[in-house]
C-alpha cells in the first residue's frame, strides 16, 4: 500500500490542471527506463505530451490497452479544500487532491500494472499497452493522435481506467455540444409586435428541441438523452427588444441516438421556427460531438472483467457513465471491445475535496491483471 500511496502522491503533486502533461510523461517513463519495457512519445506541443507504455507479451500480434488521461481539470477554490489540492495529502484512509480520483489513481493501477507483468516469471500472452493520454478533459488531442497512429490496431481488448469504484462501465453517453445564434428585429419594448426578439427564438428552440429529445427511448442503464443550456448571451437594454442572442447547449445522448441525428433534428427545428417568425434567423455550430459508445451485450471480453472482478471480490454490477471518456475517441472508429473500469468515485470528480481510498487502486490492478491472464 505505501508504494500505491507514494507513487499517487508524486502524480498529483506533478501538476497537470490545463497543460504540463509533458512532465508527467517524463516521469512515467523514467520508471520504466531499464526494463523490457518500450516507449513511445506523441508530442502535442512543449507541455503537452502523450505516452505509450509496451509491455512486451508473448504474441506480438495481439495486444490489450489500458487507457488513462493524465491531464486534470483546474482549480479555482483551492484555499477552501480541507487539504491543498496539489499535496497528495494522505490521512491513513484518503488520498486527497485533484486528480486523485479523476483520474491519477486509474493512471497509478495502470503502472502498477506494468510494472508487476515486468517482474513476473513469464510475459503476459500478448503486448500489454499503457497509454497515457493528454487533454481528455477538452479535445483528446492525445488519444486521438494515438488513434491515428494505429496504436489501437492490434487491441482486442480496452480498459478505460475512469473512476467507476472498480465496476465495470459498459457504456457511456455521448456529448454534442451546440452553439446556437439568433438573429432578430429590434424594437421598443413597449410595442414588441414590431420587432422578432432573438432570446424567444432561442427559447422556442430550446423548448422544441428538448421535448424532441425526451419522446425518444430510455437506455436501461442511462435514463434518456439530455440536454442543458449552459450560456446565454443576448439584449441591450431592458427596454430594447433583442435582435441578437447566443446559447450554448450540452446534450448527452444515450446509446443508440447518434449525433448526427440530433444535428439534423436540430436544423429541422430551426428551419421551421424561421419559417413560424418572419425576421428571426437562428444556425448552430458544433463545438464538440463526442458519440455514445456500449459494448454488445454477448461480448466475450465482458465476460472476462466480471468474472475478474469477481475473483478480485467485487460485485461485477454493470453500470453507464453519464460523461464521456477517451473511448469516444477510439472504439468507434476500432470497434475495440472495451470495459470502463477504475478506481475512485466519479461523484466526486470535479470537486472540491476530491479524493481516493488507495485500497481501490490495488483493486483495479489485480482486477486487470486477472483480466489480462484470460486474454
Amino acid at each position: 500500500m505505501e508504494k500505491t500511496v507514494s507513487l499517487l502522491q508524486e502524480l498529483i503533486t506533478l501538476r497537470t490542471d490545463g497543460d504540463g502533461e509533458r512532465q508527467i510523461a517524463d516521469f512515467i517513463e523514467g520508471l520504466f527506463a531499464g526494463t523490457a519495457a518500450t516507449t513511445r512519445r506523441f508530442v502535442h506541443s512543449d507541455t503537452r505530451h502523450s505516452l505509450q507504455v509496451c509491455i512486451p507479451g508473448r504474441d506480438h500480434s495481439r495486444s490489450v490497452a489500458l487507457v488513462g488521461h493524465i491531464d486534470t481539470v483546474p482549480v479555482s477554490d483551492g484555499p477552501l479544500w480541507q487539504h491543498p489540492p496539489f499535496s497528495g495529502h494522505y490521512d491513513g484512509e484518503f488520498v486527497w487532491g485533484r486528480g486523485s480520483a479523476d483520474m491519477k489513481g486509474g493512471d497509478t493501477a495502470m503502472i502498477l500494472v506494468g510494472q508487476h507483468l515486468l517482474a513476473a516469471s513469464e510475459p503476459p500472452a500478448l503486448d500489454v499497452e499503457l497509454l497515457f493520454t493528454c487533454d481528455e478533459e477538452t479535445s483528446g488531442m492525445g488519444v486521438v493522435a494515438m488513434q491515428q497512429a494505429g496504436v489501437f490496431d492490434r487491441a482486442v481488448a480496452a480498459f478505460i481506467c475512469e473512476p467507476t469504484s472498480c465496476r465495470p462501465g459498459v457504456c457511456e453517453k455521448g456529448a454534442l455540444w451546440l452553439q446556437v445564434t439568433a438573429q432578430g428585429v429590434s424594437s421598443h419594448g413597449s410595442r414588441p409586435d414590431l420587432g422578432v426578439s432573438a432570446i424567444d427564438g432561442i427559447n422556442a428552440f430550446a423548448q422544441r428541441l428538448a421535448g424532441a429529445l425526451l419522446a425518444g427511448a430510455a437506455h436501461p442503464l442511462l435514463g434518456r438523452t439530455t440536454m442543458a443550456m449552459t450560456t446565454f448571451s443576448g439584449g441591450v437594454k431592458t427596454n430594447v427588444i433583442p435582435d441578437s442572442a447566443t446559447a450554448t447547449f450540452d446534450i448527452r445522448a444515450v446509446p443508440g441516438l447518434q449525433n448526427r441525428q440530433i444535428i439534423e433534428m436540430s436544423g429541422q427545428i430551426a428551419r421551421s421556427l424561421c419559417l413560424e417568425r418572419p425576421g428571426l434567423h437562428l444556425s448552430a455550430a458544433v463545438q464538440n460531438d463526442r458519440p455514445a459508445i456500449e459494448l454488445p451485450a454477448d461480448s466475450s471480453f465482458g465476460s472476462i472483467v466480471d468474472d475478474a472482478c469477481r475473483r478480485c471480490g467485487v460485485d461485477p454490477v454493470h453500470r453507464g457513465l453519464y460523461f464521456y471518456s477517451d473511448g469516444s475517441q477510439f472504439v468507434p472508429q476500432t470497434g475495440v471491445p472495451f470495459v470502463i473500469l477504475g478506481p475512485g468515485d466519479d461523484a466526486i470528480c470535479h470537486c472540491r475535496d476530491e479524493k481516493i481510498d488507495p485500497r481501490e487502486i490495488e483493486t483495479a490492478k489485480n482486477i486487470y491483471l486477472a483480466a489480462i491472464s484470460q486474454l
